[in-house]
């Protein structure tokens, strides 16, 4: 027997019942973005086929020594893959970059990339505003009579809603918005009275997340506990933060939010 060759394929198996099974129950959504699911099926079957071909070659080189040590490497991951449970990351988590509330950028990834795309879009798909009185989707340009539209953001449409405002400060002051996220502090670049109603953004994968959202103002910030979510209630308006122009939000009122089921957003 070749144990070489039965370890190899134990390891093969193991990786790919792990991305099966990750895709399978929804928590490989807590490691890539879901671009990245048909690569990891294919990877999967590729692994399976490998694996089948591998074992003709498991009764020759008989006799033969070989060192298993080398794939120790290999194993200790599949093993800590199935024996630690997968957990959501939250502002506290080690690896998550800094917020950046500055235009046109949020760390390396690229926020306005969809820029082009949204203007190959009809804006009623793209939109992020919602008309007060009858529920459609509008612009600012779009409102009748200057009928006030609410700036709705949710897991859909918070990447295009910050693009949206980011792009064109000017003709958003004032609007009413309503967004859901977590509490992001950071005493280091924050105020005592402000937070960032903010989500974590993953461009591929979980070591390039970030979290993303806008600068509010709330004179009870105090009370508001670290990676809580909340609903916030307010108007935005644009400041100045560390030389650059940036909306924020000016709250009227803060509520507790459940956490939605995927709390990952993605830029495209």
């Amino acid at each position: 027997m070749n144990f070489k060759i039965v370890f190899q394929i134990a390891i093969l198996l193991g990786y790919a019942a792990f991305f099966l099974k990750s895709i399978w129950n929804g928590t490989v959504s807590m490691y890539v973005h879901p671009r990245i699911i048909p690569f990891l099926i294919f990877a999967a079957a590729a692994m399976l086929v490998i694996a089948v071909l591998l074992l003709g070659s498991i009764v020759r080189g008989r006799g033969e020594k070989v060192s298993l040590l080398p794939l120790l490497f290999y194993a200790i991951p599949a093993i800590m893959a199935f024996t630690i449970p997968p957990q959501s990351f939250d502002s506290n988590t080690a690896t998550i970059g800094e917020i950046q509330l500055k235009s046109g950028t949020y760390g390396s990834s690229n926020l306005f990339s969809l820029r082009e795309t949204r203007h190959k879009n009809s804006q009623n798909e793209m939109s992020g505003l919602a008309d007060a009185d009858t529920g459609t989707n509008t612009t600012p340009e779009e409102n009748p009579g200057g009928t006030k539209s609410m700036l709705y953001m949710d897991t859909d449409n918070f990447v295009d809603c910050m693009n949206d405002v980011y792009e064109d400060i000017d003709s958003y002051i004032g609007m009413p918005i309503e967004a859901v996220g977590f509490v992001y502090r950071d005493e280091n670049q924050f105020k005592a009275d402000e937070f960032v109603t903010a989500r974590l953004m993953m461009v591929c994968c979980a070591a390039d997340m970030q979290p993303v959202g806008f600068l509010c103002r709330y004179d009870k910030t105090g009370t508001l506990k670290a990676d809580t979510w909340v609903k916030v209630d307010g108007t935005i308006d644009k400041t100045e933060f560390s030389g650059d122009t940036i909306p924020y939000i000016k709250v009227d009122n803060v509520q507790p939010a459940e956490k939605p089921d995927n709390n990952y957003i993605y830029p495209y």
